[in-house]
């Protein structure tokens, strides 16, 4: 089967259930992206005022549309570096900072965190993946802690000295990052290994991981060092979206329900969505039209919304296959269908891009073409697509004219409000988020802001 038809059929299966679920997608982004607010405008002694000019802005999401900051400044031309931040910016209010072992830490004692560090391609010095975020006013989020993969060479093969090791780098990231990182992947990709010693696992070298309790291990120690950050567990497509999803009897859904029942602090679930497999097309074509049904993967975040934890769709690859504008086109319809879903989700609170542009993927990954943008830093449709629904279709925007008061709906973020009354004029900054606001409608009415002029 031809590479383009798998995606363009992709793209007729989802729009097949169009019946259903066109219908659900945009109820649902009604109901758990957007809220009632309700705004007063009272003079400094509390009385209100007529006449008010109102104008509202969003100037982000409560809902995090992410991507990772691996090639952050890795372009050898300075104009290319410029349009990378810039495009990044203006799409994406979360950013994933590399944090790899073996790039991290090659040599023992000496974390690469300064900008004047050993560069390092796709591995970003920390420090400027971090000011990178917090100057664009994007959330930050660590990937990963204690990874049984990309080991530097030096790590030990006792467990006892290994847990000493891991246990000095975490505390050395949280010296540093402690209050930067919203959240933090702890662990990566672990249902699908058995023993590390079985050397058909690929880059799979720390034999610790092979312990019962490595998982509560892990996740008790990095709460000691971030104990502010939510800390996540982050698991495959295959295992969480692909052929190993079996309902509330995946392993996935099983272990993670066996290790919360012992107390271990897992506080979100990570779930990768890469359209490949590893025998890519047409081997794969079947897995890759499974996981694209829009019925199927809603299924999945129903049955994974039990834990009423965060759900991260972590790691998003949606190919193009090439630069040809039929293979962009498919990848911008797929994306725009899969987006929409995923918003939709009251379960989900996040979607992360893995790879912002063309040609910077991981090794052999760079054959999917699954950038946003081309390796020119050039916008691709699927850029556009995001751009228009998260800057402006999922976006609130209005001006009005009110006496004392302005109830308005709009979706959960942060916002600008100028008033003018008279000559006299305000610009306040709120936060009307989900837990400030509330699920019901009439919690407005109770946490009702006033604005004095």
């Amino acid at each position: 089967m031809d590479k383009d038809t798998v995606m363009s059929n992709a793209v007729k299966q989802f729009d097949s259930y169009d019946y259903y679920i066109d219908k659900k997608i945009k109820n649902d982004i009604e109901e758990y992206r957007k809220g009632q607010f309700a705004i007063s405008f009272t003079d400094e002694n509390g009385n209100p005022l007529k006449d008010v000019k109102v104008k509202i802005r969003q100037t982000s999401h409560e809902f995090k549309f992410g991507c990772t900051t691996f090639y952050l400044d890795q372009f050898e031309e300075k104009e290319k570096n410029k349009l990378y931040r810039q495009k990044f910016a203006d799409i994406f209010n979360c950013g994933v900072v590399p944090l790899y072992w073996d790039t991290l830490e090659p040599s023992e004692g000496h974390p690469r965190f300064e900008s004047d560090c050993a560069k390092i391609s796709r591995r970003p010095p920390v420090d400027d993946a971090v000011k990178f975020c917090t100057d664009n006013n994007m959330s930050v989020k660590g990937h990963c802690l204690v990874y049984n993969s990309f080991q530097p060479d030096w790590i030990s093969n006792d467990n006892r000295i290994l847990k000493m090791q891991i246990e000095r780098r975490v505390k050395a990231i949280s010296d540093r990052y402690e209050t930067a990182f919203e959240c933090v992947d702890v662990i990566n990709e672990m249902i699908s290994i058995y023993k590390n010693c079985y050397k058909g696992n690929s880059m799979r070298n720390m034999q610790l991981a092979d312990e019962r309790d490595h998982e509560k291990w892990a996740f008790d120690l990095c709460k000691r060092y971030f104990p502010n950050s939510r800390l996540f567990w982050n698991e495959g497509g295959f295992e969480s979206f692909g052929n190993a999803y079996k309902g509330y009897r995946s392993f996935y859904y099983m272990e993670l329900q066996r290790q919360l029942s012992m107390g271990v602090p897992i506080e979100g679930i990570g779930m990768q969505y890469h359209l490949y497999s590893p025998k890519y097309v047409p081997e794969g074509s079947v897995n890759f039209q499974n996981i694209c049904n829009p019925l199927r993967i809603a299924d999945v975040l129903d049955c994974y919304g039990d834990f009423n934890l965060p759900i991260h769709i972590s790691e998003v690859s949606v190919p193009s296959w090439s630069n040809e504008e039929f293979d962009e086109q498919n990848q911008a319809d797929m994306v725009k269908r899969l987006y929409s879903l995923w918003f939709s989700s009251k379960n989900v609170s996040s979607v992360i891009w893995w790879n912002f542009a063309d040609g910077t993927a991981y090794e052999t990954e760079n054959y999917l073409f699954a950038g946003l943008i081309r390796n020119d830093c050039s916008e691709k449709p699927a850029y556009k697509v995001l751009n228009d629904l998260i800057n402006k279709e999922w976006h609130t925007e209005l001006e009005a004219t009110v006496d004392s008061r302005l109830n308005f709906r709009g979706f959960y973020g942060n916002y600008e409000i100028e008033a003018v009354y008279g000559d006299k004029k305000t610009v306040k900054s709120l936060r009307l988020f989900k837990e400030n606001t509330g699920f019901d409608n009439r919690i407005c009415d109770f946490r009702n802001i006033q604005i004095k002029l």
